[in-house]
C-alpha cells in the first residue's frame, strides 16, 4: 500500500514499512498468512530512498505481528523512538 503523505516528526519523514511474514514450518512447508514484519524508513523531507539523507531500520521481534494496522502503527512508533534517541544503536543525528 502506497503512503502518499508520510508522517512528519521533528523535521523527519517517517515511512512505516510492513511486509508479509513468511513462516517456515518444521516439515518444510511454508505459509504466507502468518502475520507481518515491520521496518521504518526515516529521512529528511524529500530525500530519495537509498540516499545519504535516508535510513531504514528493521524492528526485530520474536513473533510477527498478526494485524496490518498494528504493524503499521508499530513501525511508525519505532521511527519516532529512533528520532527521540530511545533505541540503542540506531541514530538519525547524521542525516
Amino acid at each position: 500500500m502506497a503512503e502518499l503523505h508520510p508522517d512528519l516528526y521533528k523535521d523527519f519523514e517517517v515511512h512505516p514499512l510492513v511486509f508479509s511474514h513468511v513462516f517456515e514450518k518444521f516439515d518444510g512447508h511454508s505459509r504466507d498468512a502468518e502475520g507481518y514484519d515491520v521496518a521504518v524508513r526515516v529521512c529528511r523531507p524529500g530525500a530519495l530512498s537509498g540516499s545519504k539523507a535516508s535510513r531504514v531500520f528493521r524492528l526485530v521481534l520474536s513473533n510477527p505481528i498478526s494485524d496490518f494496522g498494528v504493524a503499521k502503527r508499530s513501525a511508525s512508533q519505532y521511527g519516532v523512538d529512533i528520532i527521540d534517541g530511545k533505541v540503542e544503536g540506531a541514530t538519525v543525528q547524521d542525516l
